[in-house]
């Protein structure tokens, strides 16, 4: 019903009738299906891309790959509840109090104030820039990082910062920018401004191991980690020592380095190679930074919008990079 009339919608694995069809939803398309004369675009339903996907897309340069970022703003308030529960020590001082023990009240503070403070948000694309008009509603000086960056803009300060424009969309406006944007390669110089880092990046070949033993140590002490990227992005180990070193203060993670492989390991499968679900000063939450009440409503409105835009002969958005992977 959201689609516009003309739109003729078929569905199902069978590739029969591939000569008529203009664009594939789907995450594993087959090569009957990618065979297809009138193929032009393949859209991935969500907003990762398995790896065989786009090693395959890169055999057919004329069929384009797309996503879908419908969980941009869910994705972000979970990153935003783990960064304020992570700085607020909420999980340690609930469980005490679960015990009946106040102890915590009359010990000295451990929260940190967020207000003045600095983030790095690592990836500052739908989801990192959701993310940062939160974060600069609250006080927060934003510094984001970008693969790819547009012309620099100079800043009227003349400090030569590149500047984003204004996000698209509802209630979008100037709030929405990032203090600044740098590309991905500046990550040493800025580490050691950033009191919370906050990774919303893709897991590709570049991104894989990005931040590691070094890489933390150059953030400021009792920094706090957040990510709701991809687990592999950091070092497990590296992580584990910064934690139990008191180099991190803390960190809240949504994505993880273990996964259940069958339903029965769904109950004893350890989210990590290192005992992180141990330590008090960590906020685990099982990849469900994307998954709301509103999930399957946000999902259709999103893929009935890209359809729409394709049928009209224009562009569609979140176009995948098949050579870089997102």
């Amino acid at each position: 019903r959201l689609l516009a009339p003309n739109i003729r919608l078929t569905t199902g694995d069978d590739a029969n009738g591939t000569e008529t069809v203009e664009l594939l939803i789907g995450a594993n398309p087959s090569p009957a299906w990618l065979a297809s004369p009138t193929l032009r675009a393949v859209i991935v339903p969500w907003a990762g891309v398995p790896e065989k996907t786009v090693s395959i897309l890169r055999d057919y340069p004329h069929i384009a790959l797309h996503n879908l970022h419908y969980n941009a703003q869910q994705t972000a308030e979970m990153a935003v509840a783990l960064l304020f529960a992570a700085a607020k020590f909420i999980v340690p001082y609930d469980q005490s109090l679960r015990r009946t023990d106040w102890t915590p009240r009359y010990q000295p503070a451990r929260a940190f104030l967020l207000h003045g403070k600095t983030a790095l948000i690592l990836g500052y694309g739908s989801i990192g820039q959701a993310i940062g008009r939160m974060l600069k509603g609250i006080g927060m000086t934003v510094i984001g990082t970008k693969r790819s960056l547009p012309s620099p803009q100079p800043s009227p300060e003349g400090r030569g910062l590149t500047r984003l424009p204004s996000p698209v969309g509802r209630g979008a406006g100037g709030e929405g920018e990032a203090d600044e944007i740098h590309p991905q390669t500046a990550l040493p110089d800025l580490l050691p401004r950033a009191n919370f880092l906050i990774i919303a990046l893709p897991l590709t070949e570049e991104t894989r191991g990005l931040i590691g033993e070094k890489e933390l140590a150059l953030l400021p002490d009792e920094a706090i980690l957040i990510n709701i990227g991809r687990g592999p992005i950091v070092d497990e180990h590296a992580l584990y020592t910064a934690l139990t070193s008191g180099k991190l203060a803390a960190a809240g993670l949504d994505v993880w380095w273990n996964y259940p492989t069958d339903e029965e390991s769904r109950t004893h499968t350890p989210p990590a190679n290192v005992p992180l679900h141990e330590l008090e000063n960590v906020v685990l939450s099982p990849h469900r930074g994307g998954q709301v009440r509103e999930r399957d409503e946000s999902w259709a409105t999103a893929l009935a919008e890209m359809i729409n835009v394709f049928a009209r002969g224009e562009e569609m958005g979140n176009r995948v990079n098949v050579d870089i992977g997102y």
